[in-house]
């Protein structure tokens, strides 16, 4: 049975755990972004506890090119039952045609209800990419508007499952000094995986 899993269900930003008091910041995805130089695997070095990834370790996602898509496969093992699971959908462009090209996206999941991964159509972005190199870390980010509070999502991925703790170290500075929520963030077990597909 599939089971919600990293990030990305990546980004319900209504269920996230962190409740920012302040303004959303303004902040949007990375502009001239290299979508072809992001699609691979990352693994979820952590992130702020979001409802639909309780008890998951070792999160990996998988990006393929499907055009103007993006093909997303986020996968996990189960901490509790130790089952594998993924969940598959696609990410597209929150301003199609945008000629900043930002790393604004929609994600949306297969089979969830109030989602379509099929839609073409623009939108208020969920998906945000706010830092990366591409080549071995990268910053997804949102903050969701609300009446009486705004909501926060925020995860660290990386290229290797366990990366070098100097690249750690500089990420969660720069994330610092982009106002995002660091202190929230927990990090995301990536021992004991053995029951994940090999790539």
């Amino acid at each position: 049975m599939k089971s919600f899993g990293l990030l990305f269900v990546l980004i319900c930003a209504s269920s996230a755990a962190v409740t920012r008091w302040s303004d959303c910041p303004n902040i949007t995805g990375i502009p001239n972004f290299q979508l072809d130089r992001y699609l691979g695997v990352w693994y979820e070095y952590a992130n702020v506890f979001e409802v639909f990834q309780a008890w998951s370790t070792c999160g990996r996602v998988q990006y393929s090119d499907r055009g103007v898509k993006v093909g997303v496969v986020n996968e996990q093992i189960n901490y509790i039952t130790q089952n594998y699971g993924n969940v598959t959908g696609a990410a597209r462009p929150a301003i199609p045609g945008d000629p900043e090209e930002k790393a604004d996206f929609i994600v949306a999941f297969d089979n969830i209800p109030f989602q379509d991964s099929e839609s073409d159509e623009g939108g208020v972005p969920n998906y945000r990419v706010v830092a990366t190199d591409y080549d071995n870390f990268a910053v997804v980010y949102n903050c969701k508007s609300g009446y009486i509070y705004n909501s926060e999502s925020l995860w660290v991925l990386t290229r290797e499952q366990i990366p070098d703790q100097q690249l750690v170290d500089d990420t969660y500075s720069l994330m610092t000094n982009l106002t995002l929520p660091v202190k929230s963030l927990e990090k995301t077990p990536q021992e004991d995986c053995q029951k994940m597909p090999p790539l």
